[in-house]
């Protein structure tokens, strides 16, 4: 198989943009992941249909054989690229030499999904990640983004995620119809918020269907959302000024989902 080593390769250079720009994601509805653990996860899911292209180096092909063969069978395309390349290509310091590419996808969150999170406005896809991944480890049954969350298909939320992006039912809302839509599902909506006169978690029995907003890192919960919530929720604290919000968001869910 001859090996691509010109970064003005079209498959080299749509890889690099999708794994660059939010912008260039959007516009052709389709996402990239890096590293054997991401390439691997799109190869096993369902809900991928296809691959639409695989890169990877030779190195690769020995150290992850494994993944290798998975990508490459769900892969319209496969190419194998040199080392400097794959330094061009990558979003990481270290890349390991694997880069695969697909249209967008994602589960709808289920007609009597009982518990949810919302996140409002959450800017770091770090925080983002790591939420999706926790709300699918405490069987959480859908995440709603909304006022212009990081975006889900981001290196960095895949990253943090690792692959719960892949599993977890999710939508993007607006704010002017969130409410109008919970409260017709029959959600109590709550807002985690630093307010020692809110609603104490672990001291509130919380309804069969509960919706928990999660602010943005430093402004907190948008005045807009803050509207449609019936209650405010408050972690009991000491020490501390508060709390990361991926770490709150983590407790509140935990303890909903009990």
């Amino acid at each position: 198989m001859e090996i691509i080593s010109s970064r003005r390769n079209y498959d080299v250079r749509v890889m690099r943009e999708l794994l660059k720009s939010v912008e260039y994601r959007r516009e052709q509805s389709m996402f990239a992941v890096e590293g054997d653990h991401l390439c691997r996860e799109l190869a096993d899911c369902d809900d991928c249909s296809a691959i639409e292209v695989f890169l990877y180096t030779e190195k690769t092909a020995q150290k992850y054989p494994e993944t290798v063969r998975a990508a490459q069978a769900k892969a319209h395309c496969s190419s194998v690229i040199t080392d400097e390349l794959s330094e061009y290509i990558s979003d990481t310091k270290t890349p390991q030499g694997l880069f695969a590419s697909a249209e967008m996808f994602g589960r709808e969150i289920p007609e009597n999904a009982k518990r949810l999170v919302i996140l409002d406005g959450l800017q770091d896809p770090g925080n983002v990640g790591t939420m999706i991944r926790t709300a699918e480890a405490l069987g959480i049954d859908g995440v709603v983004f909304v006022n212009g969350c990081a975006d889900k298909f981001s290196p960095k939320t895949l990253r943090s995620s690792m692959g719960s992006v892949f599993r977890m039912p999710s939508l993007s809302a607006k704010a002017e119809t969130l409410g109008d839509w919970l409260n017709g599902q029959g959600f109590e909506i709550y807002a985690a918020m630093l307010d020692k006169n809110a609603v104490r978690l672990g001291e509130t029995a919380f309804p069969e269907k509960t919706a928990v907003v999660i602010g943005n890192e430093g402004a907190g919960i948008s005045g807009e959302i803050e509207k449609i919530c019936s209650k405010k929720l408050y972690i009991p604290i000491k020490g501390a000024e508060s709390l990361n919000a991926a770490a709150a968001a983590a407790i509140i869910m935990w303890e909903i989902s009990r």
